[in-house]
């Protein structure tokens, strides 16, 4: 997740992953925008969409929806297996949705907007993933 710099490499970390967005978004749901094929990739552009039910990591459900566009890299090795998914996406505009989308006239979500605000803080403790800080320049032919 190119947008919060995390990695989550192997099966279970996967799992977990798509496990807890699904708490965070029940509904979650995806729109096509276009679909593109390189050698070794399947590039998709996509609207992606949701209701902010459970937590998303330390930050609680506002209960707010999100439409946010993305991109995603399906990466293959050469015998065509599936060796990594590369997603990009502006991570302000989801949580500005999701925060934004707040009565903050309703003294009662005065609370659980500081609550939103210490649980990204919280978040942004955790180090980012160094395979994402350290790439190698590809080397082209000629």
């Amino acid at each position: 997740m190119v947008a919060t710099l995390t990695v989550h490499d192997g099966r279970e970390k996967v799992r977990d992953y798509y496990r807890a967005t699904r708490v965070a978004f029940p509904d979650q749901h995806h729109e096509i925008i276009a679909l593109r094929h390189s050698d070794d990739a399947v590039i998709v552009e996509f609207w992606l969409m949701g209701t902010h039910l459970g937590p998303l990591g330390a930050i609680p459900p506002t209960g707010s929806q999100f439409r946010v566009r993305m991109t995603a890299y399906f990466i293959f090795d050469a015998a065509e297996t599936l060796v990594c998914e590369r997603v990009y996406f502006d991570s302000l505009s989801m949580l500005k949705q999701l925060v934004g989308g707040l009565d903050m006239k309703n003294p009662k979500n005065w609370v659980l907007a500081a609550r939103c605000l210490k649980g990204l803080l919280s978040m942004s403790g955790e180090g980012p993933a160094e395979s994402l800080l350290r790439t190698t320049p590809p080397t082209f032919e000629d």
